[in-house]
């Protein structure tokens, strides 16, 4: 099940939100444009999947959406 967090503890940048959801999805609320902005974090989980589809039942909008983590297993690469 994703966590939802309580707004009046999710104000913080987004390297700040990035770093303590590390390996996660991240629903970051945005409404003004900057490098940085400080707002709140939505919603966060592990799995994909599921936070996809909490994100889409709570209609949320606004929000910068990330994973907090790296992609690609070290050791490991790609191409596109």
């Amino acid at each position: 099940m994703p966590n939802f967090v309580k707004p009046e503890m999710s104000a913080m940048t987004l390297e700040e939100a990035k770093a303590r959801y590390n390996g996660q999805w991240l629903a970051f609320r945005v409404f003004e444009e900057g490098d940085n902005p400080e707002r709140e974090v939505a919603l966060h989980d592990k799995d994909s999947r599921t936070f996809d589809k909490v994100l889409l039942e709570r209609r949320l909008v606004n929000v910068y959406i990330t994973f907090a983590g790296p992609l690609i297993p070290e050791g490991y690469g790609t191409l596109f």
